[in-house]
This record gives C-alpha cells, structure tokens and sequence, in this order.
C-alpha cells in the first residue's frame, strides 16, 4: 500500500467538499480513517458516531476520549426509538428481517444529512475485507441517504492498519482484548451466539437487558435465530461456555459496514 498515493487521491477527492464527516465507530479501521483524513485536512474534518442504543459499554468513552485527543469535533447521532422497544413491538431482528439498520443507522443518518450541503463522509471500509466489500467504490454517492461516502483506507490491507496505527502511535480501542471486536451494535441479526456468549460473560448486566426482553415476548420466541434454529438468551446464559465452544465468533457485520 502506498500511503502517500492514498493521501494524495484524498486531497483531489475531498478538496472540494465543504463538510467532512468520518464516521467513527471506535474501531480501529475508522480510527485510522480518521486519524488520516485529520492528518490532510485539519480543519475540516470532523467525526460521527452513531449511538444505536446497544453499543458496547466502553465504546462511546472511547469515541468521546479519542476525538478529544486527536482534537476533532465529535457529532453522536442516534435513533429516536430505543431498540428494546422496537423489539417488544417488532421482534428481534434476523438476517430475513433486518429492519434494524433501518431505525438504528440509516434513519438516523438521513435525518442527519438531509439539511447539510457539500457534505462527504469518510468511512473505514476495506474492500480485502470480503467480497461484499471488494465491490465497493471507494467514491460514490449513496442514494439511501443522499449524500456522498468516501473509503479513505480502501485499499489497505489489515496488516497496513495495524502498522499505521503503530507508526501514529494511535490508541486502539481496549474493547478488543475483551470482546475481539469493539462493537457499537449488538442487534442480534449479525451476531453468532458465541459473540452473544462472551458478552454474557464479559458483562452480565448489559446481556441481562437482551434476556429481559426475551421474557418478555414470550417462552417460544427466541433471541437468536442461527443456522435454522432457535437459540435463547436465558440458555446462553445460564451456560455460555458450552455454545463459546460450539459456535464460532462472528466479527463482521457486511450490512451495517457497507450502510455509507
């Protein structure tokens, strides 16, 4: 990868835009996103985060303390619905029924943009990622929100972002010594009940919440439908071990990453 011909297409491909908002998720692709877009254009860059209700516990300090270091103004955005609400009234989202994106990120966005003029927002996205994002452009305007998305680090490679993040002496997210991932999102249609299973374990009071509303809808809906079978949260919890041992971990979320 070479990282003066990236700065230099970002130059040329962002000059002209009046606003640029990075949207940082905490994690450490947006993290570089934003350190590097901040690097070429210091007074115009500017983060997003978008607070779905569900983030990890940890994730928004971190967002919040990182901005502030980096000395960049931090915008949070969130829906107007909380989603344990939404679930009593809806049910829990799966991968057929994904209306979470909707009110949690893209709702939020679009009222977000709809007013702003001039605007771009840079992304962490890679396309070596998955082949979802390796059809990706690295510069297109997305038409579900009106508004142009820039992915700043495209071509980079995993390995580039943990050597930039090094060289830049960038403080990575301590989510991931605890969860491999720093989630901003546990909206259940993207997540394995191994991920499920290490919350459980990692932070019984935040898990408690999903478990709750399960009760609530009733005995036969469960949490997690995966793999054409029900799992239930009350069963992740009361022995989160077993299904950290028979499922796999499930770290990308290909929707919600290629939402801008």
């Amino acid at each position: 990868m070479d990282l003066q011909k990236v700065i230099e297409e970002a130059k040329k491909d962002l000059q002209n835009f009046k606003e640029i908002y990075v949207m940082f998720s905490g994690g450490k692709d947006s993290l570089v996103a934003l350190h590097l877009t901040k690097s070429i254009f210091p007074e115009k860059t500017k983060a997003l985060f978008i607070n779905t209700g569900i983030p990890t516990p940890g994730v928004i300090d971190y967002v919040k303390e990182t901005c502030k270091e980096l000395g960049v103004e931090l915008t949070i955005i969130g829906p107007k619905y909380d989603y344990f609400e939404l679930v009593k009234r809806i049910g829990f989202p799966t991968i057929t029924r994904r209306w979470c994106k909707y009110y949690l990120k893209l709702k939020p966005l679009k009222d977000f943009v709809k007013d702003k003029e001039g605007i771009v927002l840079v992304t962490g996205v890679r396309k070596d990622e998955s082949w979802v994002k390796s059809r990706t452009q690295k510069m297109y305007y997305n038409k579900l929100i009106k508004a142009f998305s820039y992915a700043i680090i495209h071509d980079f490679t995993e390995k580039d972002v943990e050597e930039y993040i090094k060289t830049h002496g960038l403080k990575k997210n301590p989510l991931y010594d605890i969860y491999g991932k720093a989630y901003e999102c546990w909206c259940s249609a993207f997540k394995s009940p191994a991920d499920f299973a290490v919350l459980a374990l990692k932070n019984p009071e935040f898990f408690q919440k999903f478990v709750d509303v399960e009760a609530e809808l009733g005995g036969n809906v469960s949490g997690l439908f995966y793999n054409h079978q029900k799992i239930y949260f009350r069963d992740i919890q009361k022995d989160p071990n077993y299904y950290l041992q028979k499922f796999k971990r499930t770290y990308k979320c290909p929707l919600c990453r290629t939402l801008v």
